[in-house]
């Protein structure tokens, strides 16, 4: 039996015709690549990074642009990979090359450069990941798409590695105390996460952090978040994320409270706060309809945990907690993104 062999001709016009078809394809994290205003985040990036362009006569290689750099983060966070994946996978893939609008031939950044623009971004206390966040969530206020006529309040685990210590070493870092040969200067102590925490939630453990978010109900549009270990209880969050600019709250009933209750109220806020029965007193009918209406609109903030899960956004590969609250603040921006895309191809 014979087969029919590919002939192609493998020369640069054919690798370059296959390219192009391949980037014609809006797949992926392309089909956002066109309906995002990139070059709107370069003030903010060259403010964070204290950007200087440099003059040809001191000779010595060009930095890679920083908008270019920053549509790398988020394609990473995107598709939920390391920086050593990141970098074969653009030179690897042509829709990857596509959404950085690369040619065969241009230079890619290595992981190291990826790790080290990324570090750039939160120096010196900048805290760049959240500055890019809320430049993007400003502009969708002022745009109209973000009314805030109801805010829902949520929280969801994200993974950290798993420590190997000892129950001694466990209970000195509980206690906030670094252990013996775990100093921050040692390569030990590097290795070691001593700002994560252990939690239980519907008997399933977990290890790392939390991501808290306040999201729009209409749009499902990230608002505001903040990063906390994960044996924080989501109510400690719950005045830090809330604010006057909020006309309505809705949230689960771990958020029902006094204190809740008292700071909605300060806002001048109207509340939807899912209330629990206790022992001996188990919700009446009238509150049970009430729990069932707000969990059909408060059930929206799960498409966006969900949506992050998939994407690999609920795992920080990175130590400690400033670096998992700038995965949350990219992951969250990277959900915005795609997210607006998806509701500006609905609105055309």
């Amino acid at each position: 039996m014979t087969y029919r062999q590919q002939n192609g001709s493998g020369d640069l016009i054919a690798i370059l015709q296959h390219q192009e078809k391949a980037q014609a394809k809006k797949i992926g994290i392309n089909k956002i690549k066109d309906l995002i205003d990139w070059e709107s985040f370069r003030n903010e990036l060259e403010e964070i990074l204290g950007y200087v362009k440099r003059e040809k006569s001191k000779g010595g290689r060009p930095p890679f642009d920083p908008v270019f750099m920053f549509k790398i983060l988020i394609l990473q966070k995107y598709y939920g990979l390391s920086d050593d994946a990141t970098e074969e996978q653009i030179e690897d893939r042509a829709s990857f090359m596509g959404f950085l609008d690369l040619k065969v031939g241009d230079h890619i950044p290595d992981a190291k450069t990826i790790w080290e623009f990324r570090q750039r971004l939160e120096a010196n206390g900048m805290n760049g990941s959240q500055r890019l966040f809320t430049h993007f969530e400003k502009n969708l206020t002022a745009q109209g798409i973000i009314g805030r006529e109801g805010s829902i309040v949520d929280a969801s685990f994200v993974a950290a590695p798993r420590q190997r210590n000892t129950r001694e070493q466990n209970e000195k870092i509980k206690a906030g105390e670094r252990p013996e040969g775990f100093e921050q200067s040692s390569a030990k102590g590097k290795q070691k996460d001593c700002e994560a925490r252990w939690a239980v939630k519907n008997k399933e453990v977990h290890y790392g952090y939390k991501n808290h978010i306040k999201a729009d109900a209409k749009t499902k549009l990230i608002i505001n978040y903040s990063t906390t270990p994960a044996n924080v209880h989501d109510s400690q969050e719950f005045q830090s994320l809330v604010d006057e600019n909020d006309q309505a709250v809705l949230a689960d009933s771990a958020y029902s409270s006094e204190a809740s209750e008292t700071h909605l109220h300060q806002c001048d806020c109207e509340e939807f706060l899912m209330k629990k029965g206790k022992r001996g007193t188990p919700l009446n009918e009238t509150e049970q309809q009430t729990n069932k209406k707000i969990s059909r609109i408060r059930v929206r903030v799960e498409h966006i945990f969900g949506h992050m899960k998939q994407k690999g956004m609920d795992y920080v590969r990175s130590i400690g907690l400033n670096r998992a609250h700038q995965h949350n603040g990219l992951s969250n921006l990277a959900y915005n993104l795609t997210r607006y895309a998806f509701l500006k191809t609905a609105q055309a």
